[in-house]
């Protein structure tokens, strides 16, 4: 069972420096808070977790202060998750093995409580999980906004295989009846070499996320560009071989697009040409993976690995993009195609299939897939 102080990475408060004073006394109000209020906690293998919940004051009492503790649930998770813009689920299946507490006359730190996790070996890899624990007490004020700390808690994701890229594609099974008025493309690759010409995934001349257009264009062959009706590039920035990174690009219907490169926004507000029709209206070539099968002027073909392609008829923001890097939820809204490509080539949504299939062969991952890290 492990204890929180060697698991969980403290976001903390700062410094707290909170004191009243009477006048004429000359005596400082004590306050009650908890020193740390957001904590995150990486679960590997473990089925149970303990911590050790502790609470504070600001400056030492006179006389004993009791302190309570309860867990929060779905209320205060949702007002969470609205107030900063995430999804995290309700963590269940934590108990306090004791909810008292006191802090003695004359310190400042209570007795320790155990608030023990258990069952998380059912917990979801890339999923977040809430667990707000509030205090109370009747005997001294409690300092706004430090009475419920916030344990965040999750599983790593750990993809250890990914689908291998040479002279192979996969066709999305899009037609000009998939209506999109906003568009996120991403992908998890790691290039073995470079062509002229690397396909990632789109449309020729349409909207295609690519690398280099060293062939006919004057693009270097390991720069990031998406192109089509549009160009928006990422200069002077070339990406290496052996190194895992996660792509994306949004584009919403009035034209402004972002370029994201491992979560950090690269080219922000840029310009694009959107298309409803990703289809290229049904050309033989239409929206593929990998390669531009059946092309004139050449099929691009990407030479490596990828895993975690993604098509949305959505604008992605840009912490929803940072926060689900190596997996997201397959029912989430506007995720019209999800290739985890893990061992097989299926849409993960159940949705729109692919419409043809070829070459595609799998690798086991000597390490896990991090972005920035290499095999």
């Amino acid at each position: 069972m492990n204890k929180i102080s060697k698991s969980i990475i403290s976001l903390g408060l700062g410094a707290l420096v909170f004191a009243g004073c009477d006048r004429e006394a000359k005596l400082l109000v004590s306050k009650l808070y908890f020193e740390s209020v957001e904590n995150i906690i990486e679960i590997d293998k473990e089925a149970t977790y303990s911590i050790e919940l502790k609470s504070r004051l600001t400056s030492a009492a006179e006389s004993d202060v009791n302190v309570t503790f309860s867990i929060e649930g779905e209320e205060v998770v949702n007002a969470y998750n609205e107030k900063y813009g995430k999804g995290y689920k309700v963590l269940d299946n934590a108990v306090l093995v004791d909810d008292a507490s006191v802090i003695k006359a004359g310190d400042v730190y209570s007795n320790a409580v155990e608030l023990q996790l258990n069952e998380l070996q059912n917990l979801v890899e890339g999923e977040v999980y809430l667990l707000p624990v509030r205090l109370n007490t009747g005997d001294v004020p409690v300092i706004d906004g430090t009475d419920i700390v916030y344990y965040e808690v999750k599983k790593p994701v750990k993809i250890q295989k990914a689908a291998v890229f040479s002279n192979s594609f996969i066709k999305l099974g899009l037609t000009p009846l998939d209506v999109f008025t906003d568009v996120t493309y991403e992908a998890v690759v790691n290039i073995s070499s470079f062509g002229n010409n690397n396909t990632v995934m789109g449309c020729e001349g349409v909207m295609i996320m690519r690398i280099g257009d060293a062939g006919g264009g004057t693009v270097p062959k390991d720069i990031l560009q998406v192109a089509g009706r549009s160009e928006i590039t990422w200069t002077d920035n070339p990406l290496s071989t052996g190194v895992w990174y996660h792509l994306a690009f949004t584009c919403a219907a009035d034209g402004t697009a972002n370029l994201y490169v491992n979560g950090e926004n690269v080219i922000a507000n840029g310009s694009f040409t959107m298309s409803s029709d990703l289809t290229a209206g049904g050309a033989d070539f239409g929206f593929s993976i990998g390669m531009v099968p059946r092309f004139m002027w050449g099929t691009r073909p990407f030479y490596g690995l990828m895993s975690e392609v993604r098509v949305w008829n959505v604008v992605r923001s840009a912490s929803q993009i940072k926060e689900n890097m190596l997996s997201v939820d397959p029912k989430s809204d506007g995720l019209v195609a999800y290739y985890k490509l893990n061992g097989a080539v299926e849409n993960a949504t159940g949705g729109i299939a692919a419409a043809e299939v070829s070459g595609i062969s799998f690798r086991d991952l000597n390490t896990p897939v991090a972005i920035g890290g290499g095999l």
